[in-house]
């Protein structure tokens, strides 16, 4: 799942802390109805399996809990209900894919209790995560060379075989959700269409989302916030699987 712009801006190099590319997609205001409503579909997709977002993520969402109910939320005993009844853990595992291994280990992620956290990395991140960990334990890590598309492949099917992951939902980022598309490995994106542009001249580094119908997606829903219908919310499936 992702949010773009207008015109299909997902992200860009921030310059400082206070440039966030996604509140800013989002349009600023916490309060506004279809934003609310983008949060409960995010929050309704945690409730069907794990949840995975990359390491640019995390690093830049240090409140961030991969849960039904974030810290913060308004509680939402139906859908831990709807967990419990499809006999699921109550929390998802929290996954992170990271290359490199440079996370922060203070995250909420990797300290909240009921929260089983999950880096898939490589040998190299493997080796930072350890020197992050100054001689505690480095969180779970499931080990293979993420970079090529046949292993990337191999690490879902051990998520699988080895981790009891059935259904995965993918947060991002564009990196991530490229990264597994080019591999094979994605089957759907539900993607949040604000009313917002992004001149891409006002900033470096600017990522778009797909575009879907030359990558051979099929839009199989679209729906729009009652409070805005400026606002549009697509599911595109690339896998019949």
């Amino acid at each position: 799942m992702m949010v773009a712009s207008s015109n299909g801006v997902v992200a860009w190099r921030r310059r400082d802390v206070k440039d966030d590319p996604v509140l800013a997609i989002l349009g600023g205001d916490r309060r506004r109805p279809a934003r609310l409503a983008d949060k409960r579909l995010m929050r309704v997709l945690r409730c069907f399996g794990d949840v995975a977002v990359g390491a640019e993520t995390v690093r830049t969402q240090p409140e961030l809990v991969l849960s039904p109910q974030q810290p913060g939320d308004e509680p939402a005993p139906q859908l831990f209900a709807f967990r419990e009844g499809a006999g699921l853990p109550r929390q998802p595992r929290n996954i992170v894919y990271s290359v490199f291994g440079r996370l922060p280990l203070g995250h909420r992620i990797f300290t909240t209790p009921g929260i089983e956290p999950l880096v898939v990395t490589t040998p190299l991140g493997v080796t930072e995560l350890k020197r992050r960990a100054a001689g505690g334990p480095p969180p779970p890590m499931l080990v293979e060379n993420l970079l090529d598309p046949a292993a990337l492949r191999r690490a879902h099917a051990r998520l699988f075989a080895e981790a009891g992951v059935r259904y995965l939902d993918c947060e991002g980022g564009q990196t991530v959700l490229t990264a597994l598309h080019a591999a094979g490995l994605l089957d759907e994106v539900f993607v949040t269409i604000t009313p917002f542009r992004v001149s891409e001249t006002d900033h470096e580094g600017v990522v778009t989302t797909f575009d879907f119908e030359t990558e051979g997606a099929r839009l199989i829903a679209e729906g729009h916030a009652v409070a805005d219908e400026t606002w549009r919310f697509r599911r595109w499936r690339f896998s019949e699987r």
